[in-house]
């Protein structure tokens, strides 16, 4: 563990304060990852010590280690429309990791490794991420570029923006999930820009419903086919993201009720998480209240429950329930209903229930019902073990944004870059003649940022695309320029001169709490990569949105 943390710490700020390049060998996995049948019926008349990692439940909706060689079951490997590459997988007992060898066939080859994941009802607002050990060749060569891949139930893709690779592990991730409508517009002077939400591409209809595949795409983008090696892929992670949700309803919470029954029957808690009661006659419920303003519309949530030996006796079911608390008392009858033949004492039973009903929408003052209803004549007990509803935790109104200002407030790190205030934006001229080419914008404390996240908007002329150089949005601490976060990078190669593109950037750490006044942030952009630096870049939008 301590050997894993200090190669971490080596490939992710100083290379050569660790003794220099890293070779592919023994011991150098990556972190650990520490973010974790029968007919249905209507309903009744309605009035989540030791070094392993063991992530968190009901946080983490899936975590792949590669532990062991049965993490590798069903991942496999494939080439992207005309390509010709292909990939061997195996398993690397020492390092436990998935090993990709590629043979690559051209220098245009887009070769995805990807794996199926139990399916996850909604992805929107969460976050995914994968680790990828690339060797020096690929690096040194610098073309290729890594892109986080998820697909779902109906066979759809959405990839993540271009990770260029760095020597060692990379952590290739995205958060705020949100796939795009798909639609492409034209702006005044004719440029064209499609809405992919959070992914750089998506197939047309694509959703973050149903999710059952991840994995990563390799795009050659203009590397030999001679340049090759194994890459390695670990600890692969779908998870919610930091401070958006779900919201896990714990046994104490003041919202858990029994409906629709007599008063002998009562809500109970059992001391070990879970609620109960003992109803003694059909459509009586068990259920969280979860009070508005709430939007399910397009949502579920998860329950886990059991049933005592007397129930199963009395031949009763348990259906999974989701209904307005107020007005018509409209119900979501299509969920899981479960028959006394498919229980048995003591066993967890999972279920998800999803609508797309548009009353499912609690003003200030409502709310729904989410738990369960009993069928038939029931004896014995029933207990909610866990729930968890897939919504924003933080409630209706979003997280909270800094919105850069576009006419003032700007500067850059050198005169000779002529800093414009544009129609469009920021503007300015990156320059050979200065040591940096930066355009930040201030943000001052005390304001806490650890866990924000930030996209840039901007676009680059035909100059600078002939320049050749990349473009890195980064954030760093004005009063400590020793921290700072540069997990973005655009290459040359993902650029269109004269289109708008989105740099979507991952959350920073707690070094970015700014506790007094005195400290404060520059975010922005600088030039980076091999190159010329000339042409302009402008930025058209900056926005922190904040945990």
């Amino acid at each position: 563990m301590l050997q894993k943390l200090l190669i971490a710490l080596c490939t992710i700020f100083v290379l050569s304060a660790c003794g220099g390049d890293l070779d592919l060998g023994p011991n150098q996995a990556p972190p650990e990852d520490t973010n974790g049948e029968d007919g249905g019926d209507d309903g009744g008349d309605g009035e989540d010590g030791g070094d392993d990692f063991e992530p968190g439940e009901p946080r983490i909706h899936t975590y792949i280690p590669f532990d062991n060689e049965e993490d590798t079951a069903g991942w496999a490997s494939r080439c992207v429309e005309t390509c010709d590459a292909t990939a061997t997988l195996s398993w690397n007992s020492d390092e436990e990791v998935l090993a990709a060898e590629p043979l690559w066939a051209s220098d245009s080859d887009q070769l995805e490794v990807f794996g199926s994941v139990e399916e996850i009802n909604d992805m929107a607002g969460s976050a995914a991420s994968i680790w990828v050990y690339v060797t020096e060749d690929y690096v040194t060569d610098g073309n290729m570029s890594m892109h986080l891949l998820l697909g779902n139930a109906e066979g759809l893709k959405g990839v993540s923006r271009a990770y260029a690779p760095d020597l060692g592990w990379n952590r290739i991730e995205m958060w705020e999930l949100a796939a795009g409508t798909g639609e492409t517009t034209t702006d005044d002077e004719g440029n064209e820009s499609t809405d992919y939400g959070t992914f750089l591409w998506h197939d047309d209809g694509f959703t973050l419903r149903n999710i059952n595949e991840v994995g990563v795409r390799f795009a050659a983008n203009g590397k030999a086919t001679e340049v090759d090696g194994q890459l390695w892929l670990d600890n692969v992670t779908l998870t919610p993201a930091s401070g958006t949700g779900p919201l896990i309803v714990e046994a104490d919470d003041e919202g858990w009720n029994v409906m629709d029954a007599t008063e002998e029957v009562t809500l109970q808690r059992d001391g070990e998480g879970g609620v109960y009661y003992e109803p003694t006659a059909a459509d009586q419920k068990l259920v969280y209240l979860l009070d508005g303003p709430a939007d399910l519309v397009g949502r579920s949530f998860d329950i886990t429950f059991t049933v005592d030996q007397a129930f199963i006796d009395s031949e009763a079911a348990v259906q999974v329930i989701m209904q307005q608390n107020f007005g018509s008392y409209e119900g979501e009858w299509g969920c899981d209903y479960v028959g006394s033949a498919s229980l048995t004492a003591g066993e967890p039973v999972e279920s998800t229930c999803s609508t797309e009903n548009e009353g499912f929408v609690a003003e200030e003052g409502q709310n729904i019902r989410l738990g369960v209803q009993v069928k038939n004549n029931p004896a014995g007990r029933v207990t909610i073990t866990g729930m968890q509803v897939n919504i924003n935790a933080g409630g209706s109104s979003g997280p909270e944004t800094i919105e850069a200002s576009m006419a003032e407030g700007w500067r850059v790190s050198a005169d000779s870059l002529n800093l414009q205030y544009t129609e469009e934006g920021v503007a300015y001229s990156p320059s050979p003649d200065a040591e940096y080419n930066q355009l930040v914008y201030d943000i001052s404390g005390p304001k806490d940022l650890s866990g924000a996240s930030y996209e840039v908007v901007f676009s680059v002329d035909q100059d600078f695309k002939d320049g050749g150089k990349a473009v890195q949005p980064f954030i760093q601490r004005t009063d400590d320029y020793g921290i700072a976060d540069y997990n973005c990078y655009v290459g040359n190669g993902e650029l269109t001169a004269g289109e708008d593109y989105t740099a979507s950037c991952p959350a920073i750490n707690e070094d970015f709490n700014l506790e007094t006044e005195e400290a404060g942030v520059q975010v922005g952009v600088q030039t980076a990569g091999d190159g010329t630096n000339q042409g302009v870049i402008t930025v058209k939008s900056l926005t922190v949105t904040l945990d």
